[in-house]
């Protein structure tokens, strides 16, 4: 089926991005996920891993076969296994070319119907003495190997057969002496090759029958070999126990690839092609050993505890490469995925112990030069860190302290500063210089630099200074006392400005030619940039400013625009708050959020996630900490240490990843629950089920938590609904008849639902009396019942005319009655509609047909004043008071719910004597009352406030004749209008969302009091009622309160 791997990282097949994959490659390390858990159910190593034709992954342990979906395992069963017989151990698994899968165990060969989840035996009889510990197949995909596909080669520890899938015929192939048999191969022409204790043997295939198996004289004798397979480029790979590699080339001579290091004696376990002539081999003990067969370069990856996603063993039991790409490894008793089509990013990581990557794990700033990286790099001070050498120099390790900020002029001068000390080192000697201004010691902390032709430019929390090149004498501090913060966290100098962000704002300088003030500081005019803290700013060569923000994402504009765009993860931003900006390469900025790296075009500003979830483990990412290099890569610093992103590596593939069912399920009438075949067919439901169940998935094995998904019935219900990845099921409760079709679709960003829909026709059978005929039948029955009926009503219709007519005269009487009590009985259901059962206070319901009333009042009072211009009095409000029981759960908990109903209405008697009988009494939930008051001024709202605290704290609440219990509560409060001057911009729920608010400033004071809000200030503009309206809790920024003393 066909896959989406959306976004992917790929290696371009261009010479130069293969020579830029490799460039920071010997540094890095690879990410692997571990998507079990501890608990997952799977006992022991990972012998096997296999993919479906759906692109299900199918996993064999000491405990079973077990289906991964990327959410959840499911265990498969063997069909014949009787309650008595040994569950057979299961050995190998194999996918053939016609996408069936085999499964070799101690007692004998399997196949996998994945459609059931089922193992079924093959050829039991045949197969009953053989344990199947290896299987293999053709490679062959052309149509004129047929009659190959469908043979398998199964191997047992010391015996070779070959079984014909067609007629089922077993056959033995004879071994030229006794030997252990390790790995077997066909390779694309089919001949067989077989690894044992004492060498490398094949069998060439004539007419689809295989030669007498002979030892291959072009290999070395007596060598253990225990891995055998072939590239894409067509050469035979040969691992051995304890010799390293063999690589044939064209029927050539086998060429030996020693491993380097610690794998030197390794044994190889199992091989994968991870991408074209690039191995990936599988040790026992000495993890991963990564060979480029064509560059004859080695990367080997064990497991070490402080390495963020890394390998989970060294003991690697099997490896896997999937259709997509993703290498599947057995990693001791765990499953790692490593994506091996990743090579545009780099993870040079720190704190591991090891010889390459960086000493210390965090990273505080990095600065690309021509040829190389300044990393500020924990304690360690500056070091400078090449592609290809790894460390090369280290500068300023005596600080002790962090270096948080460093920056690199055009002639590659560096200025670095830690929490006490300033510093410039020149280049190339890289002398430690402190730099010292006439006001500022060298022992200040500098948060950023910048430099123009004629002079340095120094931000800190001490302000802005300037330090002319040619007088140093006239350094000062620039920033004005107007500037609402001067604490400067970011600097960018460009032709023509200084831009400068603070701690809480954005703002530009003018610059003369020569790049010196020429100008006052200027406000850049946007609301929402001027609230944040600047992280970072870059200008690109469009001439834009991208500016960097802590909550608020990116803001792009300019000195000439005074309309500066706002990105957000609603533009797909991975996170609002960025730390650093890389720069400009392909046309995108390359940002680094809080969870992620993205690269935001300059054309449309439509972000796009390049690294996020499981893959950023840099993150959090330090602020400013970020550079592009001159080959165009983005490096980025975080808590690990280095991320490096080649954009020019990356090429967007849009394959659609597959979208499938993996449970379908029914409960019958007779509350039997029974699981169904997934199938691409329609599926037939028996008639009457109480509930029919489909579970699904989009196989996206490295991000599944980040798809959403939704569904539609087609032909009953035209809505999509929506779901996210923790519920992918949809159930349908006592179906009708009928036929139906269920369509699936899914997205990762909650907007561009993918194309690959998933449907699924099925059909509920009728009951016998739903059928057509049953409802025809049941129709002439009925018509012929009133026909007979009809018929017996006209012989006595006389009779009971008179009858009848002797009787009205009493039945009229008795309706008149009956009318009258169902009248009453309405009035009564009116009332208990709008009257809350327990307390017999009014409900929610009463308040929203009785409010609109009582605000047209209000309004219409208003209105008047307003066109009489005669200033309106508050005897005309409304008062709304929320009064909430403190801590009521606990006597509920402690005392049972009927102490907590008697609670309820005692509190009803007493709020009752407080309120007339004009104003509005309503159980608002729970222990929650609602009490709105008409033709009171606000002024004395307070009173009413403390006359509830006081009504209900006076005396003790009697549960019973033996309990007694203190209750207080808390009160908000809140008039409507609230205010004067916008009397009808708030409604109704906004004011009691104000008192609720106030109610919870009580609640925040230790209970037992009452806050109230009695109107909002008079300047407030429409803006901050608009801010208000949307967020109740932010009133109190912008409103008169009161509060209980």
């Amino acid at each position: 089926m066909p896959r989406l791997i959306s976004i992917a990282l790929l290696l371009l097949c261009s010479v130069s991005s293969h020579a830029q994959e490799n460039r920071w490659q010997s540094l890095s390390q690879p990410i692997f996920q571990a998507p079990l858990s501890a608990t997952s159910g799977i006992e022991g190593p990972l012998d096997s891993i296999v993919e479906d034709q759906q692109g299900l992954m199918w996993l064999s342990a000491a405990n079973g076969l077990w289906r991964w979906d990327s959410h959840f395992l499911v265990k498969a069963r063997f069909d014949t296994l009787t309650q008595t017989a040994l569950t057979p151990q299961i050995q190998a698994t194999h996918k053939d070319n016609r996408q069936r899968i085999w499964i070799g165990t101690n007692q004998g060969l399997y196949q996998l119907d994945s459609s059931r989840n089922t193992l079924l035996a093959v050829a039991t009889e045949q197969f009953k003495d053989v344990s199947v510990q290896t299987i293999t197949s053709s490679s062959n995909s052309n149509a004129n190997a047929n009659a190959a596909q469908d043979v398998l080669i199964v191997a047992g520890d010391r015996s070779l057969f070959r079984f014909n899938t067609t007629s089922a015929i077993l056959t033995p192939i004879a071994l030229p002496e006794s030997m252990r048999i390790y790995a077997i191969h066909l390779d694309s022409s089919n001949t067989l090759w077989v690894g044992t204790d004492k060498g490398l043997y094949f069998a060439r295939n004539e007419q689809n029958t295989f030669t007498t198996l002979q030892r291959s004289e072009a290999f070395p004798s007596h060598v253990r070999i225990s891995a055998i397979t072939s590239v894409n480029a067509g050469s035979l790979v040969i691992g051995t126990a304890q010799n390293g590699l063999f690589v044939q080339h064209a029927s050539g001579p086998f060429t030996p690839i020693a491993l380097q290091g610690q794998a030197q004696a390794a044994w190889i376990y199992n091989m994968v092609e991870e991408r074209d002539n690039v191995l990936l081999l599988g040790t026992f003990g000495h993890g991963l050993v990564e060979i480029d067969i064509a560059a004859q370069t080695q990367r080997h990856f064990q497991y070490n505890r402080l390495q963020p996603a890394g390998l989970s063993d060294s003991n690697i039991w099997c490896l896997y490469r999937d259709s997509r790409g993703l290498v599947w490894i057995g990693a001791g008793d765990t499953l790692n995925i490593y994506d091996a089509r990743n090579t545009a990013v780099n993870y040079i990581l720190g704190g591991l112990g090891m010889e390459i990557g960086l000493p210390d794990s965090k990273v505080h700033a990095v600065v690309a030069l021509q040829d190389s990286l300044v990393v500020a790099n924990g304690e360690h001070g500056l070091i400078n860190l090449h592609p290809k050498k790894g460390v090369t120099q280290t500068w300023w390790q005596s600080i002790g302290d962090p270096v948080e900020t460093l920056y690199a002029d055009a002639s590659e001068t560096l200025y670095a500063s830690a929490n006490f000390a300033t510093v410039s080192l020149f280049s190339p000697e890289r002398l430690v210089t402190p730099i010292a201004l006439p006001d500022r010691p060298a022992t200040t902390f500098t948060g950023a630099f910048a430099n123009t032709q004629k002079t340095l430019w120094l931000g800190g929390t001490d302000g802005l200074w300037m330090y002319p090149d040619s007088r140093p004498q006239d350094a000062k501090q620039i920033l004005s006392e107007t500037i609402p913060d001067r604490r400067v966290s970011a600097l960018l100098a460009t032709q023509d400005s200084l831009w400068i962000g603070t701690w809480h704002g954005f703002y530009h300088l003018p610059l003369s030619p020569g790049g010196e003030q020429s100008g006052s500081i200027q406000t850049v005019a946007h609301a929402a940039l001027q609230q944040q803290f600047v992280s970072d700013i870059y200008a690109d060569s469009l001439g834009q400013i991208w500016v960097a923000t802590s909550n608020g994402g990116m803001f792009v504009g300019s000195k000439d625009k005074a309309d500066w765009q706002q990105i957000t993860d609603e533009q797909n931003l991975p996170g609002n708050a960025v730390a650093a900006i890389a720069g400009e390469s392909q046309g995108k900025i390359w940002v680094g959020t809080s969870r992620g790296i993205a690269a935001i075009s300059m054309q449309d500003k439509q972000a796009e996630k390049v690294i996020t979830g499981n893959q950023a483990i840099n993150t959090p990412y330090s602020r400013g900490a970020a550079a592009m290099t001159a080959q165009g890569e983005a490096v980025f610093g975080g808590k690990n240490g280095l991320t490096v992103v080649t954009p020019t590596g990356r090429a967007v593939v849009q394959e659609e990843i597959s979208l499938v069912f993996t449970h379908v399920s029914v409960r019958t009438q007779q509350d039997e629950l029974k699981s169904l075949p997934l199938t691409n067919d329609s599926i037939q439901f028996e008639a009457l089920p109480k509930r029919v169940s489909f579970e699904f998935v989009a196989l996206d094995y490295l991000s599944p938590e980040l798809i959403q998904y939704r569904y539609q019935l087609a032909g009953q219900d035209d809505r999509w609904t929506q779901l996210d990845a923790d519920h992918r099921s949809v159930t349908l409760t006592s179906p009708e008849p009928g036929d139906y079709e269920l369509n699936i679709e899914y997205t990762y960003d909650g907007k561009h639902w993918q194309s690959n829909s998933l449907s699924q026709r099925f059909t509920v059978l009728p009951a016998w009396y739903q059928t057509p005929a049953a409802r025809t039948a049941s129709i002439l029955l009925l018509l012929g019942a009133i026909y007979v009926l009809h018929q017996l009503g006209l012989r006595h219709y006389r009779y009971r005319q008179r009858v009848l007519e002797q009787r009205v005269m009493d039945r009229t009487t008795e309706l008149v009655a009956a009318n009258q009590k169902l009248s009453e009985q309405a009035a009564a259901l009116e009332k208990a509609s709008l009257t809350d059962a327990l307390t017999g206070l009014n409900n929610r319901r009463f308040l929203t047909q009785n409010i609109k009333r009582d605000l047209r009042r209000v309004q219409r009072y208003y209105t008047d004043c307003e066109n009489n211009r005669i200033r309106p009095t508050f005897e005309s409000d409304l008062l709304f008071l929320v009064i909430d029981l403190d801590h009521f759960k606990r006597i509920n908990d402690t005392h049972g719910h009927q102490a907590g109903d008697a609670v309820l209405v005692e509190t009803r008697y007493r709020l009752s004597r407080i309120f007339r009988d004009t104003d509005y009494l309503v159980r608002w939930g729970g222990e929650e009352f609602l009490a709105v008051v008409h033709n009171s001024s606000r002024t004395e709202a307070h009173l009413l406030a403390e006359r509830v605290v006081s009504e209900i704290n006076g005396t003790e609440f009697k549960v019973n004749d033996h309990v007694k219990l203190s209750v207080s509560c808390s009160v908000g409060f809140a008039p409507y209008p609230l205010q004067q001057q916008h009397y009808n911009f708030f409604d109704w729920h906004t004011t009691v969302a104000i008192a609720d608010a106030a109610l919870y400033v009580s609640k925040s004071r230790s209970r037992d009091t009452w806050t109230g809000v009695t109107a909002i200030k008079e300047h407030a503009s429409e803006e901050t009622l608009t801010l208000i309206q949307q967020q109740p809790a932010r009133v109190f920024d912008h409103a008169e309160t009161i509060i209980r003393p």
